[in-house]
């Protein structure tokens, strides 16, 4: 497993059954991060957003704890790694979010 620390600029939950008859179940909040672009090719500079999805669609509550104006967020979260032998595919295990900002 693998920690890194993120920014999350943005989040939304996803909790549908498709009617095709799969009996597969989405069930997970999609987290929109800001990640360094690879610089190792010197044809890219800056920073990309990739989606990772974090199971379940009720870890939204979570997230709601915070106002529009507080994202971008950094969160510490943590991956595992699974394969299907031709690509890797990085799974969230957990999200370490920040305290939200309180109003005095």
């Amino acid at each position: 497993m693998h920690t890194s620390k993120v920014k999350i600029l943005g989040a939304k939950a996803v909790d549908f059954k498709p009617s095709d008859g799969s009996n597969r179940h989405y069930d997970h909040v999609a987290l929109y991060c800001e990640i360094p672009m690879d610089l190792s090719q010197g044809n890219a500079i800056g920073n990309g957003c990739e989606t990772f999805n974090w199971q379940d669609s009720s870890n939204i509550a979570l997230l709601r704890q915070f106002k529009q104006s507080d994202f971008p967020i950094e969160a510490d979260i943590t991956f595992d790694m699974v394969t299907t032998g031709k690509s890797i595919k990085y799974v969230v295990v957990s999200v370490e979010l920040p305290q939200p900002k309180k109003i005095i």
